[in-house]
């Protein structure tokens, strides 16, 4: 199969593999005099995944199909990515700068046409910002540049950075809409507009209304009970943050379906993660791993135990990038009879990244 081919399809394919499971995802940002906390709920099908270490000065072209063009660029800054379709195509994570991102689905978005821009996948747009940003404000000026493509998936980004900014980023008829500062009273994301969101919250007693808040895993409710429970942090700020953002996850909890529960230390530089498989809290550092290109990108499973650096992360290779594929593939029935071509098509893209140190 020509490499063109392989690429449509891989694209494809990944559209369809999200689209057709969709799960809804939690997001949510608190603060207090010494940290700022990010909190995030993966909610999907299946939970399979690695803990990705990816290296600053490495030099990537995007993997898109035409008519987009191709985006040429070089890390800046390292990170720590959640990834489940494979390297290079993380859900969310967070960068040696501070910077968070997290994606969550959102139907009513719509991706711009094609333009003089480059065009990104969603996914590769996160690493792409990863990999150049520091603050949300860079983010949001990369738009003039660089937009997510109109053929991918519809979702949408909660993000904060090391300086406590928040903001979400939402694509909203074909054009870049976000919300941060005075525009952004509550820091929350579910699977409804931010507007939509916050225009629901008004009917409550936490936010002046006379109704009470009903706990149900509808969108709308989800966003409305952690925004309360953001809310009470706010005004009290007597807990220990780390296990009240614990606390609002599992508030919002889809059960079985809350694969990752993901709490990002920003302040500290420090991610601290559970899954439904492994309920033991893991913590790791970005200060304990050496982001230079010359030494091996670091992984491991995202369901093991982290005692040790040395002991529980390994060397990448596409092997193993093959084999998260594989068995992300393997476990959705629709997905099983994807051709070994287009899944070792996937697993080989960071064979072409090129380290520049």
């Amino acid at each position: 199969m020509k490499k063109k081919n392989i690429v449509i399809l891989i694209v494809c394919l990944i559209v369809f593999y999200l689209s057709t499971n969709v799960y809804p995802c939690t997001t949510f940002c608190i603060k207090d005099n010494k940290n700022i906390i990010f909190g995030r709920n993966f909610d999907f099908s299946t939970g399979f995944g690695y803990v990705i270490i990816n290296k600053r000065n490495v030099t990537k072209t995007a993997l898109v199909f035409p008519p987009e063009k191709p985006i040429t660029w070089t890390s800046k800054y390292g990170s720590i990515t959640f990834n489940q379709i494979g390297r290079e195509l993380p859900y969310g994570g967070m960068n040696e700068a501070g910077l968070v991102i997290e994606q969550m689905w959102l139907d009513k978005t719509k991706y711009p046409e094609s333009d003089n821009r480059y065009g990104l996948s969603e996914l590769q747009w996160i690493q792409y910002q990863l990999d150049n940003s520091i603050t949300i404000n860079d983010v949001i000026a990369s738009d003039t540049s660089v937009r997510v493509s109109f053929e991918s998936i519809p979702i949408h980004f909660l993000l904060c950075d090391k300086q406590g900014d928040v903001a979400t980023i939402e694509y909203i008829n074909g054009k870049l809409v976000y919300h941060k500062g005075k525009d952004l009273p509550v820091t929350v994301l579910a699977n409804n507009t931010y507007e939509e969101s916050i225009d629901y919250t008004k009917k409550f007693i936490e936010f002046g209304g006379n109704d009470t808040i009903p706990k149900t895993m509808k969108s709308l409710d989800r966003f409305a009970l952690a925004a309360s429970m953001v809310k009470k942090f706010d005004e009290k700020k007597s807990e220990n943050i780390i296990n009240y953002s614990f606390d609002i996850l599992k508030t919002v909890s889809q059960g079985e379906a809350t694969h990752w529960s993901i709490v990002y230390d920003i302040a500290n530089m420090k991610i601290h993660y559970k899954t439904y498989g492994n309920r033991e809290t893991r913590v790791i550092s970005l200060e304990d791993f050496n982001f230079s290109c010359e030494l091996p990108v670091l992984i491991t499973d995202i369901e093991n135990n982290i005692d040790s650096i040395e002991k529980d992360f390994i060397d990448y290779s596409t092997e193993l990038n093959k084999e998260l594929i594989e068995n992300t593939f393997s476990h959705v029935e629709f997905l099983k009879n994807i051709p070994p071509e287009v899944r070792d098509g996937i697993a080989r893209y960071p064979e072409s990244l090129i380290c520049n140190q």
